[in-house]
């Protein structure tokens, strides 16, 4: 990923290259007098420049310079040993052509944000252009970024090629000092027009870190092949008046792709990546604050390095700005990544099969998959999955998030509504994990959708889970053991739940909301909400929570069906007071009796239901279905909560009606 960055740069050779050829009107083609002007105009933009030798050979039509220095107002250093240029002429459309061009000892010293991080310097031993052609007058009004960027526009070259370069810096400071060299193979461009190369291809290279052992390694970089790319766009970042002045998208990139990235740190960490590949990589320069983007992460850093925990505030504006980017500022069509391996010391190693990111658009991803993950633990313990995917991510949007949440964590907690919008959906297929117990956790399918309104609750909610495992995973003195049958060593769980807001009624329904775990018992409910005005989803918490309180129970349906824990559990206790299971379930029947017995003197419209409930009691093996419906309206739920947590929660039956169902 690094020589993209490389060849940006490099268009500042082509603007020097054709600005000394065409900066001033000519006058007898360049001439000393005319390089020297042309640097004095250079210098009125704030930028500095010098230069040794100059020979121009009219008959021969060759050009020499010779110990070129040119330093940028953003303290970018261009040098170039010598530049010799053949067949060069003048054109009667008002353009100069050079047959050949030929750069020797090229170097590069890159202003801060745009370098590669950790790379500062770039020397190119010798730079090859053919067939270059240029205007022979070029802009004089406006900064030298300008001047450059508008005449670097109008050149055309027919390929350039970079034989060798190699890239140097270093970051942090004291322990975190890392010393970075980069070492390239051979770079061309093919087709530059309008301030775009129709190709780049780029050769495998080698990386070089230096440092402490967990910061150090070495690595390749494969074949980078790209079609289409943008240099005059993404310079236009680097000038902050033409930044704002450009509002629309441009593409940087048709597609990227790269053969392979190897690396092997100090540490002994390896990874690997077989193949990645982008395409339609685009950006609007308006959106990105460039500077304050730099700024801001480089204070972060340092205050990183230096083991300093950052202030909120600061930590807020970075990711606000992160988050506009991501929103305005970026478009990409898709990103893919195939064969990841990765491995540690100790025996760890990971890896997936591929990593896709769909499109990417107005800050929200469509998709983002990741397939075929291996993992292994120090103890040869083996993770598997066959699939994740979220779909929706809102990344802008969770970036704001985190942002609020750094300035003002208590405020998060308390209305968790706007993570809702950051996502629309989750999947994950065929995970297979180990466990303490031996035998492994399987998750054959969890999913997860939603619709929410921005900082709003969902309006409508699916999920589904279907997975086995150990009963051994859950303890005794865990409240979920009461759901585990103990008398087999592993059990399958089903869970399907689903509500959806109906606004034209004002209504919700929950259905299904369904439970079951093998050997053990079912259990399946359809529950009716009414009053659920647009408040309840309002993105307000105070309107939110008050019209969530005005919610009224409409009906609730609910049947269970023991499948063998009742009978399981019955002997455990049974066996745990030295008396037989039939006797604890004639205590349990006669128990229900007797306080229910009070509710059907009361209300004798009770007693089906009652005797359904106590039959259940006394049967294992069996179902109970009931319907459960308000006995004045309306009954709000939050009446019906507050009595089931208080000291008499079997009152809440004076509430409702409780009929008996057909079973299922």
């Amino acid at each position: 990923m690094r020589k993209p960055f490389l060849v940006a740069l490099l268009a500042l050779l082509v603007i020097g290259v054709g600005g000394y050829f065409g900066l001033t009107h000519y006058v007898n083609y360049l001439a000393r007098s005319e390089v020297d002007s042309a640097l004095a105009t250079l210098r009125g933009g704030g930028a500095e420049g010098s230069v040794g030798d100059v020979r121009y050979d009219l008959f021969a039509g060759r050009f020499e310079l010779h110990d070129l220095s040119l330093t940028g107002p953003g303290k970018g250093i261009l040098k170039i040993g010598s530049l010799v240029a053949n067949g060069v002429e003048q054109r009667d459309s008002g353009r100069v052509f050079a047959r050949t061009a030929e750069i020797g000892d090229l170097t590069m010293d890159i202003p801060a944000g745009l370098s590669t991080p950790g790379i500062t310097r770039y020397n190119a031993p010798r730079v090859d252009i053919a067939a270059m052609e240029f205007p022979a007058q070029a802009p004089v009004d406006g900064s030298p970024s300008q001047i450059a960027l508008e005449f670097f526009r109008k050149i055309s070259a027919e390929r350039i090629d970079i034989p060798a370069s190699t890239g140097t810096g270093s970051s942090g400071t004291g322990e975190t000092l890392v010393k970075n060299e980069e070492t390239n193979g051979a770079i061309r461009l093919e087709g530059l027009a309008n301030g775009r190369f129709a190709t780049m291809t780029a050769e495998p290279s080698r990386l070089v870190i230096s440092g402490e052992p967990e910061l150090s390694g070495r690595g390749t970089v494969g074949r980078i092949d790209v079609k289409g790319f943008d240099v005059a766009g993404m310079l236009i970042l680097f000038d902050p008046e033409q930044r704002q002045a450009s509002d629309g998208f441009i593409t940087i990139h048709d597609s990227l792709s790269i053969d392979g990235y190897d690396f092997v740190m100090g540490s002994g960490v390896t990874y690997r990546v077989a193949h990645l590949s982008m395409k339609d990589i685009a950006i609007r320069p308006s959106a990105i604050p460039v500077e304050e983007l730099g700024d801001a992460g480089r204070q972060l850093m340092k205050l990183q390095q230096e083991g300093t925990e950052a202030p909120p505030k600061e930590t807020a504006q970075f990711f606000r700005m992160a988050a506009s980017v991501y929103d305005e500022g970026v478009r990409i069509g898709g990103l893919a990544v195939e064969g990841v391996e990765g491995t540690a010391p100790g025996g760890i190693a990971f890896g997936f099969g591929s990593f896709a990111v769909g499109a990417i658009e107005g800050g929200r991803m469509e998709n983002i998959t990741l397939e075929k993950v291996t993992g292994k633990g120090p103890g040869g313990d083996g993770f598997q999955m066959g699939r994740f995917q979220l779909s929706g991510l809102k990344a802008g949007t969770l970036m704001a998030l985190i942002a609020d949440a750094a300035e003002s964590p208590k405020d998060i907690a308390r209305w968790p509504a706007p993570f809702f919008n950051t996502i629309e959906s989750i999947e994950i297929d065929n995970v297979v994990t180990p466990t303490e117990q031996g035998s492994p956790l399987n998750i054959d399918r969890f999913a997860l959708t939603w619709t929410a309104e921005p900082d709003a609750l969902p309006t409508r909610i699916s999920a589904t889970l279907r997975m086995s495992g150990p009963t051994a995973m859950v303890n005794k003195g865990n409240s979920a053991f009461v759901m585990v049958p103990g008398q087999v060593d592993r059990a399958s769980v089903a869970m399907d739940f689903g509500a959806a807001w109906n606004e034209t009624e004002n209504t919700v329904v929950v259905d299904p909301a369904y439970v079951e775990v093998s050997d053990a018992f079912s259990f399946n409910a359809k529950l009716t909400l009414d009053a659920v005005d647009d408040s309840v989803f309002s993105t307000q918490p105070d309107e939110a929570l008050a019209g969530a309180a005005e919610v009224n129970l409409g009906a609730l349906e609910l049947s269970v069906t023991d499948s063998g824990l009742y009978q399981q559990k019955l002997e455990e206790a049974a066996k745990e007071q030295g008396i037989k299971p039939e006797e604890i379930r004639q205590l349990f029947a006669g128990f229900a009796d007797l306080l229910l017995a009070q509710a059907v003197s009361d209300r004798p419209e009770l007693g089906p239901a009652v005797e359904a409930f106590v039959a259940f009691v006394q049967k294992p093996m069996s179902t109970l279905a009931l319907r459960i419906t308000p006995r004045y309206e309306p009954l709000p739920v939050t009446m019906i909560m507050e009595t089931l947590r208080g000291e008499d929660p079997l009152a809440v039956v004076d509430d409702v009606n409780v009929e008996t169902l057909d079973k299922p």
